[in-house]
């Protein structure tokens, strides 16, 4: 009887101990596809880059791990609606039946990207129906553009990444191309892309202030995964990190 008592005892105290410490025995790995797509994401950068940095932060609250997969940005959708793996990020809030969509990871500002001697000229986003625009396969642009693009009001060629349409543009097979400003910031200074940046510039009429996002997979461990990521990202100021984080990175880059 007293052995039976003291079994309940210690019983009694470990589940003590695991109210206390829930996470601590619940430890998990996050699995999520991304894209080479620096300075947020990509396989040369530190932690796989900021909005991984962001991720990995907020999964630490609870004690969880984060493990990402870089491939090509449709095939690393594709992973994830087919339950390959939790999910896939930076994603932009878009309509979907596949997925729902994290708190925010930070914004980041698009806009159109030209050459100098050929600026474009627009007021409203129909204007932009007299160029061509080069946009990344799969990639969601803003609303209004997408739609245009849908309906064959404005005529565009994708390419399969930013360093092509970039270079696409240089050569003037296009007039201008829709990428994120701090992608832009980035790539300028690599070796290819540097020959030509003195010819390009950022149309001075931004496009859309964008917000990132993780987009789960509609199971029941993505809704549980959502949750963990949002509590998380409730914890800490994901901008102010993101901001800091693409300071430093410039700083080294125009070293």
């Amino acid at each position: 009887m007293v052995l039976f008592h003291s079994l309940n005892k210690l019983a009694f105290r470990a589940c003590i101990i695991l109210a206390l410490f829930p996470h601590s025995v619940t430890a998990d790995t996050l699995e999520l596809s991304t894209l080479e797509w620096p300075p947020f994401t990509g396989v040369n950068l530190i932690e796989n880059g900021v909005t991984s940095q962001i991720v990995q932060q907020a999964l630490s609250y609870e004690g969880h791990d984060l493990k990402v997969t870089v491939l090509p940005w449709n095939r690393a959708i594709r992973v994830a609606k087919k339950g390959g793996n939790s999910g896939y990020f930076p994603e932009y809030i878009n309509a979907t039946n596949d997925f729902i969509f994290s708190n925010s990871l930070g914004n980041s500002p698009i806009g159109l990207l030209e050459r100098k001697n050929n600026p474009i000229k627009w007021d409203i986003v129909s204007d932009l129906n007299k160029y061509t625009l080069g946009v990344v396969k799969g990639y969601v642009n803003t609303e209004e553009i997408d739609k245009m693009i849908v309906n064959g009001q404005q005529p565009f060629e994708a390419a399969s990444d930013e360093r092509q349409n970039i270079l696409k543009l240089a050569a003037g097979r296009i007039d201008a191309i829709v990428i994120d400003y701090n992608v832009y910031q980035y790539l300028q200074h690599e070796p290819k892309i540097a020959d030509i940046a003195d010819l390009l510039q950022m149309n001075t009429k931004p496009l859309e202030l964008k917000s990132l996002h993780i987009a789960f997979s509609k199971t029941r461990k993505g809704r549980e995964w959502l949750d963990i990521i949002n509590r998380g990202l409730s914890q800490f100021d994901a901008q102010q990190m993101m901001d800091a984080y693409l300071i430093e990175s410039s700083k080294h880059q125009n070293h």
